[in-house]
């Protein structure tokens, strides 16, 4: 219980990295300039509240071919697109943290279900791969960063907490805490 326990902190604390950083097709204000596009990419722009949390504490880094960037100082990850197709849009790359206690986790390969409205990853802990996916975030409502919503030029969806991943990481009253603001880019 108590490495499920472990395991699903460090997924939900990896879950909010990933759609932190996811942002490269997006940009908090367009004074701001904008991250370098991908063809097909999803990217997120971080909620700025919990960058220090992944940065100081978990020490979070993008796994290639994922980048993670700051452009105009707005903390962004971006994960190429792989496959779209039955509702699933499929992508490469990943993050790795540096979980609370110790260890590694690493979440890729990540899904966003539009039958379900969630946004899913492979896990891989202290070298140990995870059975199924574990589901990190709900899409929803794009939400506010540094006072305006950040633009889109693809489908944009506000990223939250799932319970279960808020569970995992002993704090379920973070259920629904707003991770970032994905922008997926599915075309050229």
């Amino acid at each position: 219980m108590r490495t499920r326990r472990f395991l699903a902190a460090a997924a939900s604390a990896a879950a909010l990295a990933s759609t932190v950083l996811l942002a490269p097709a997006a940009t908090a204000d367009a004074g701001m300039g904008t991250a370098p596009r991908s063809p097909k990419a999803t990217t997120v722009v971080l909620n700025p509240e919990l960058v220090p949390v992944l940065v100081n504490t978990l020490d979070v880094r993008a796994l290639a071919p994922a980048r993670l960037t700051a452009p105009g100082g707005m903390p962004q990850v971006s994960f190429p697109i792989t496959s779209i197709g039955q509702g699933v849009i499929g992508h490469v790359g990943g993050l790795d943290f540096t979980p609370i206690g110790g260890g590694d986790l690493r979440l890729t390969n990540f899904d966003i279900n539009l039958g379900t409205g969630l946004l899913d990853a492979k896990a891989q802990l202290n070298g140990k791969r995870l059975q199924g996916r574990v589901d990190l975030f709900a899409l929803g409502p794009v939400q506010p960063i540094n006072g305006s919503v950040p633009s889109c030029t693809g489908t944009p969806a506000g990223l939250t907490l799932t319970p279960a991943a808020a569970a995992a990481l002993g704090a379920p009253s973070f259920a629904g805490a707003f991770i970032g603001d994905a922008c997926v880019v599915a075309g050229n």
